[in-house]
């Protein structure tokens, strides 16, 4: 009797498990999709000299957040919103909602999300990128939850900590 309570034991640990895995696969085709879903978000064609504008001034809202100025971020997100169009809502949206703010730490807050998205953009329009883009990434940013954003050079200049931690990160991805 007890070898056959064993063995139930047994087989039910094996099928809780085999389900945990299938779980985690399910959750890891989830992540997938809605990765695929944040890639296709940003959702416009642009062309090259549009693109060429948007990083210029996403890559001065990032130096301005690396020199932790508030006012030069917003003067740089300013002139982001002057060259996305009307199809581009959520990076418009994010860039007015960044604008609002006055303290440097709420406008890197918003940071995450603008990067995410111009990071779609970068990948959608890929053909007509005429500079090579950095993906970097700081494990340490937001209490350790980690955030991404991009470089027009491969040297870190993380501009969620700024001076606190101006190297803190690694590039990621070269596009």
């Amino acid at each position: 009797m007890k070898k056959v309570f064993l063995s139930i034991i047994a087989l039910t640990v094996a099928i809780s498990a085999c389900n945990q895995e299938k779980k985690s696969e399910n959750q890891t085709l989830e992540e997938k999709e809605t990765k695929k879903e944040v890639v296709l978000k940003a959702g416009a064609e642009v062309s090259s000299e549009q693109l060429k504008s948007i990083l210029s001034s996403y890559f001065s809202v990032k130096d301005a957040l690396v020199n932790t100025d508030a006012k030069e971020a917003k003067s740089s997100l300013a002139k982001l919103l002057e060259s996305v169009s009307s199809e581009m809502e959520q990076i418009k949206s994010i860039s007015e909602s960044m604008h609002e703010k006055e303290d440097v730490e709420e406008i890197r807050k918003g940071f995450e999300d603008l990067s995410k998205e111009v990071y779609s953009l970068v990948k959608e329009n890929s053909d007509n990128k005429e500079q090579t883009v950095y993906k970097q990434f700081c494990p340490m940013a937001f209490n350790n939850k980690g955030a991404f954003w991009l470089s027009d050079e491969e040297e870190i200049r993380n501009p969620y900590f700024g001076d606190k931690m101006l190297k803190c990160g690694k590039v990621e991805e070269k596009l």
